[in-house]
């Protein structure tokens, strides 16, 4: 029997609600899953087939250890899902701008590399932006993130600094439909339109992560336009990703 292993963290030893629902799924296919934490010592990876990357939800707080363990996944010959170029591509959201490049939709954003100064307040009039967002460009969770403005970015400028000097950031404006109408995170199976998930953030934030008081709901009905996707434009953007993969974040 095909034996995987359902990557997590430490956190989440034993996998979260969502992720168990995997065991009897994959069991029913002759396929055998038990949670594994990336960075525990005890687990000997090559003795799996493959290593699906589920909740490893600290990989921000150690990029380069994660991608190190990647590369000795790779190296021992053991399947990843997702892939590890599409894992390396996706872990620094630099990806929004090879995404642009390709004229998908972004939110803009103004990149600002690890170790140079800026300033926080002129940045934002340059922009022309009264109400912004500041996060690390390698984070998850909302992890580092503050939301800024006109009237206190000269009070943030310290804050900025001292992220600038151990990472690369990036500042996007604040977008007022994430509080309002909440965000969607569109999911295609095998190129095929799914289900949709929509984000709402507690009242008065913006953040939609459950740590904060987000919540969560799942919608399939969507419209033709989402379900069926123009030919040409899958094909053109399809090419920016390394490879398939299972998931995207």
């Amino acid at each position: 029997m095909t034996r995987i292993a359902l990557a997590t963290y430490s956190k989440l030893p034993t996998l979260n609600d969502d992720d168990r629902l995997l065991v009897p799924a994959l069991a029913a296919l002759d396929v055998t899953a038990v949670p594994a934490v990336w960075d525990a010592r005890a687990v000997c990876w090559d003795e799996f087939q493959g290593v699906l990357i589920r909740s490893c939800w600290d990989y921000h707080l150690r990029p380069g250890e994660f991608l190190d363990w990647i590369d000795q996944l790779e190296r021992a010959g053991v399947a990843v899902w997702n892939p590890g170029n599409l894992l390396r591509w996706n872990h620094h959201k630099r990806y929004l701008r090879d995404l642009a490049a390709r004229d998908v939709a972004t939110v803009p954003t103004r990149w600002l590399p690890r170790g140079e100064a800026a300033d926080l307040l002129a940045l934002l009039a340059d922009a022309g932006w009264r109400e912004a967002v500041v996060k690390p460009a390698v984070s998850a969770s909302a992890f580092g993130t503050w939301r800024t403005s006109t009237g206190t970015a000269t009070g943030e400028q310290s804050r900025l600094d001292a992220l600038l000097r151990i990472a690369d950031v990036m500042v996007q404006p604040l977008l007022p439909e994430v509080a309002d109408a909440g965000e969607w995170s569109l999911v295609f199976l095998g190129r095929r339109f799914s289900h949709a998930v929509l984000k709402r953030p507690a009242p008065g934030d913006y953040r939609v992560q459950w740590e904060f008081g987000g919540s969560a709901e799942s919608e399939r009905t969507m419209s033709r336009s989402i379900r069926r996707p123009p030919t040409r434009c899958t094909k053109e953007r399809s090419t920016l990703i390394p490879w398939r993969g299972t998931r995207g974040r």
